[in-house]
């Protein structure tokens, strides 16, 4: 065992010179050094608590035309939605939630892709699509080994329109068309949808990741709340409403209850919100997609899930194309894509910090009004300290969350249009080519008053229509409009139609009203001409056809060709029913479009005797051989032609 050897006398340390004095002085200083450290270090910490995992399942509920104050734990009152307030109460509410588009398909992509609309250019329910360029949730949380299924409740919301991809099971059965003997939109009640969604989730318990997409209608017009319900609103403000609400959160209830039963409940990350609101005639706005104001563009948004803290209101704004990005991030997945394309970002620092303000804005639009009336685009932000709107030479600035005491001239409104100005020059188009509406009829559809529009690509800037007339300047207008809606919706169609003629004589160039009057028509002949009776089914028929040839005038006057040829086309169809050649001349009058032409065909066949009818069949097959026609169009067109060469008598009209 070694030792310190110590030095021989005194003098023997002295004659180590200078430097071993230093060195002892070192030593001492470290040793007193190292003392006062150990004494003023802390103690060891604990190790610090695992994260909480990220939650296994997703279950995403989007109620539609939802609006936040019409629920409970957003202020409305108690008792009125007991579940979701619930829900809100075990995580986390955002005040301040809003929709880019107050419309139900740019809304549902916009919360699958975190872009918004200005992004994703789908301005509409029944024809625009979701360019390819663009992720979904679905097809992200697929690749990470989820099991993904939608479960959806309406027409707006059918496959088609890249809604659907990412999902292995989508399922939009009986919402497709309407059914047999009914003229309005096709739906799916909230407890039909919830069972599939339940047998679904039944089936696929033993995946190891699951998510679920619910999308429940019953908040939308027309209003048909069970009994009960109805009973118990009846006589309240927007009674019929509240008590739809009521409906979906007594089935929201019943479907939590069965997560539980499966044990996905506590497993799961659950968010609850809506595409947009509804006006309930504020601002002269009955339904929702023409204007943009907090009625139909706040939202509810309720989180709920680890590692949420329970009974948080985050206060600052956040908007539903935080959603996608939000989801991903909470799940614990990459999402790469997501987040690349994404116009939000993820919420997950306010849910840690809850009095944390991300000072966001809101970029919210509307073409509706644009694409249907040839009224000027609306572009706005929404921002803690109010809305502004642009919309041809009109700026709306409010402060006040109710939208009523307009004040143009703020200083604010001024820096909100600077940032509108730099989102529009900002953000490049999709890479996309246009997507066209067929050239089928459109007035077969739910929507025969909205127009069949190509999907814009172009760049946009805030001057594009400002030459048009803002559509808060035909509020009056849009209110008799929509008052003749909601009797289409309610199946008053005589009420609708008489509706629609007055509206017509005070505005012979509201290009909606003309169509809706067609649609209502045609619609009613094909259903009840038996009960209409021969001459009026005729009348009718002769109605809508002269009502769409001014609509073609209208669309031609403004510039919309595309959406005057297919006017134009149905008119014809119409004429043919008649047999009436010079009704059918005039919608036909210097028109190329190929499925026009073959209508003239079969006119020309159903007016010749029995001695022409061979040549007008033959004249038809050696046009038909080298015409460009669709494949749907030409399939109806060689099982017509086929009745022809045989000399059998063509019927098309309902009647016949």
């Amino acid at each position: 065992m070694s030792q310190i050897q110590q030095p021989s006398s005194p003098g023997a340390l002295h004659r180590k010179g200078p430097l071993w004095t230093v060195l002892g002085l070192l030593l001492v200083l470290g040793i007193v050094g190292l003392a006062v450290f150990n004494a003023l270090r802390p103690a060891p910490l604990e190790p610090a608590p695992p994260s909480p995992p990220a939650p296994r399942h997703l279950i995403l509920i989007s109620i539609d035309t939802l609006r936040a104050d019409h629920l409970g734990c957003y202020g409305h009152g108690a008792g009125h939605t007991p579940e979701i307030d619930k829900l809100a109460a075990q995580g986390a509410l955002f005040e301040r939630h809003y929709t880019c588009y107050p419309l139900t398909l740019p809304a549902h992509l916009t919360q699958l892709t975190g872009v918004s609309s200005l992004g994703h250019r789908v301005r509409d329910n029944l024809y625009h699509k979701l360019p390819e360029q663009f992720a979904t949730l679905p097809e992200q949380l697929t690749a990470q080994g989820f099991t993904a299924g939608a479960f959806v409740s309406a027409f707006t919301m059918r496959s088609g329109s890249g809604i659907e991809r990412g999902f292995s099971v989508y399922d939009d059965e009986g919402v497709h068309a309407p059914p047999a003997g009914k003229l309005t939109i096709p739906e799916r009640k909230a407890e039909a949808t919830l069972g599939r969604a339940v047998r679904w989730l039944e089936q696929h318990r033993d995946k190891q990741r699951l998510f679920c997409f619910v999308h429940l209608f019953d908040p939308h017009a027309p209003y048909d709340p069970p009994a009960d319900l109805k009973a118990r609103y009846a006589g309240q403000k927007h009674g019929a409403y509240l008590a739809e609400i009521a409906h979906v959160d007594r089935q929201l209830g019943l479907f939590f209850e069965k997560l539980k039963a499966l044990g996905i409940f506590e497993d799961a990350l659950i968010a609850l919100t809506a595409d947009h609101g509804e006006g309930l005639g504020e601002h002269d706005e009955l339904s929702h997609g023409y204007f943009c104001y907090d009625s139909t563009t706040r939202v509810p948004l309720i989180l709920r899930g680890s590692p949420i803290k329970a009974g948080i209101r985050p206060a600052g704004v956040v908007r539903n194309y935080d959603l996608a990005p939000t989801l991903a991030d909470l799940l614990g997945i990459g999402a790469s894509r997501i987040r690349a394309q994404a116009h939000g970002r993820s919420l997950r620092p306010v849910l840690e910090e809850p009095g944390l303000d991300l000072g966001l804005s809101c970029y919210i639009e509307s073409h509706y009004a644009f694409l249907n009336a040839n009224w000027a685009k609306i572009r706005g932000l929404r921002t803690r300290q109010g809305l502004t709107l642009l919309s041809g030479d009109l700026v709306e600035h409010y402060r006040d969350d109710r939208q009523l005491a307009n004040e143009p001239g703020h200083e604010q409104a001024a820096r909100d249009r600077e940032e509108i100005v730099r989102l529009l020059s900002s953000l490049k188009p999709p890479r996309s080519g246009k997507a066209k509406p067929g050239a089928a009829a459109q007035l077969g559809s739910p929507y025969p008053g909205e127009s069949a529009t190509e999907q814009d690509f172009e760049p946009e800037n805030i001057h594009d229509t400002r030459r048009l007339d803002p559509p808060a300047r035909n509020a009056a207008l849009l209110l008799r409009y929509q008052q003749a809606e909601l009797a289409y919706d309610e199946e008053r169609f005589e009420t609708c139609a008489a509706l629609l003629r007055a509206l017509i004589a005070d505005a012979p160039g509201l290009l909606m009203a003309r169509k809706l009057l067609a649609g209502v028509n045609q619609q009613l002949v094909k259903v009840e001409w038996r009960q209409l009776g021969l001459q009026r089914a005729a009348h009718l028929t002769r109605e809508a056809a002269e009502s769409l040839r001014a609509g073609a005038e209208i669309s031609e006057a403004s510039g919309n060709a595309e959406n005057a040829s297919r006017l134009r086309l149905n008119g014809a169809l119409l004429a043919l029913w008649l047999n009436d050649a010079g009704l059918f001349d005039t919608l036909a009058a210097r028109q190329a479009e190929p499925a026009l032409l073959w209508l003239g065909h079969l006119l020309r066949y159903r007016l010749a005797d029995e001695g022409t009818r061979a040549e007008a069949a033959s004249r038809a097959e050696a046009w038909l051989a080298g015409a460009d026609l669709g494949g749907s169009v030409r399939a109806e067109a060689e099982k017509s032609l086929s009745v022809m060469k045989q000399g059998g008598l063509l019927k098309l009209a309902p009647w016949e």
